[in-house]
């Protein structure tokens, strides 16, 4: 085993921790509950967040090889991180100084596939979740959810797996997948009881006993447990559901954004049909005053033929006592008239 730089982390206590850690990960191996399930990348994320408030003594990552055990790294409050030469320069913890032991793996290859455990000691016992590492395409599920929740931060999901209940349904399988992982929330069996994914053990809740077992309610919800959600029961039949948490105030925010929204559009559309009406009305308007104004220009033309033929003669007699005649267009117009002068006496026969 290689030192670490610092010298606060001796040799002396490095073994003293190294014993510690390969008596805790004598279980590790084929045939444990997996708590996690992750997809082999380049670079890749494996989860470890401490659950509980207790203080923390040590931790460590070891991998299950066929020989036995191997360590990867090691995490001591007072002695600070080991990390093993073979990983040295491609694993690193993400936050050593906090409750999240995860670890980040970079430039993986098809090595780092098999089964991880993270292992975290406390003054009352030790915590462990298991990671298993496979070669996958994608976590993504083939069958559309069924139903989507919506629940707001800091409350209880109740989410039910829908089998009828005369089935014999002898076990049931609950777990939450996303694109790189699928973590297990819980396995419930009839006969052997329930064994819960790491994660879920202080919050999630079922009862393996009765029929009651297609209800998971799980306490406490925070955004990051939003995703797909699906139980397996009766061999491969399946149920898959989406949840969603989000704060209240964002969805009324979205509400009232919504609501604005809707009504900016309607009120939009009134004005749209508003001036579409009003210019379809003045068109037809100006139509009919040029069609009227056609018609008064006609009629005009027509009354004044009408009134030279009439008003003015080839003959010319002896003007009038001066009056004229209007015509039509409100215009005097002298006219001319041919009398006999009646003002001589006839002559008398004899």
């Amino acid at each position: 085993m290689t030192q670490k730089s610092t010298p606060a982390f001796s040799e002396m206590d490095y073994l003293a921790c190294l014993i510690v850690v390969l008596q805790l990960a004598e279980t590790t191996g084929e045939g444990r509950f997996v708590d996690a399930t992750v997809k082999l990348t380049n670079n890749m994320n494996l989860e470890c967040v401490y659950p509980k408030t207790d203080g923390i003594t040590q931790m460590s990552w070891v991998k299950s090889i066929v020989t036995g055990k191997e360590v990867i790294a090691v995490s001591h409050p007072l002695y600070g991180v080991h990390i093993e030469d073979k990983y040295k320069d491609r694993v690193r913890f993400i936050n050593a100084s906090s409750r999240d032991k995860s670890l980040n793996f970079m430039k993986t290859t098809e090595a780092d596939t098999g089964l991880y455990l993270c292992s975290i000691t406390f003054p009352n016992g030790v915590w462990e979740k298991v990671v298993q590492v496979i070669q996958l395409d994608s976590f993504e599920v083939p069958v559309p959810p069924t139903n989507h929740m919506i629940i707001e931060p800091g409350g209880n999901v109740t989410l039910r797996c829908s089998y009828s209940v005369g089935d014999l349904v002898r076990q049931v399988m609950w777990e939450r997948i996303k694109a790189d992982r699928m973590d297990t929330i819980v396995l419930c069996n009839l006969s052997e009881g329930k064994t819960y994914g790491s994660d879920y053990q202080e919050r999630a809740m079922i009862d393996c006993a009765t029929q009651e077992s297609d209800i998971l309610v799980i306490q406490n919800v925070t955004s990051s447990d939003s995703g797909i959600y699906r139980c397996h029961h009766g061999g491969n039949k399946t149920h898959v559901m989406r949840l969603t948490v989000t704060s209240a105030t964002l969805d009324h925010h979205w509400h009232i954004l919504l609501i604005a929204g809707g009504a900016a559009a309607s009120l939009l559309l009134l004005v749209t049909i508003l001036i579409i009406s009003v210019t379809v009305v003045y068109r037809k308007k100006k139509k009919r005053r040029r069609i009227m104004k056609a018609l008064s220009k006609a009629l005009y033309s027509t009354q004044t033929r009408s009134s030279n033929s009439y008003g003015r003669s080839n003959f010319r007699g002896t003007p009038n006592s001066g009056r004229g005649v209007a015509s039509v267009s409100g215009e005097m117009h002298e006219i001319y008239i041919n009398y006999r002068d009646f003002s001589r006496k006839p002559k008398t026969r004899a």
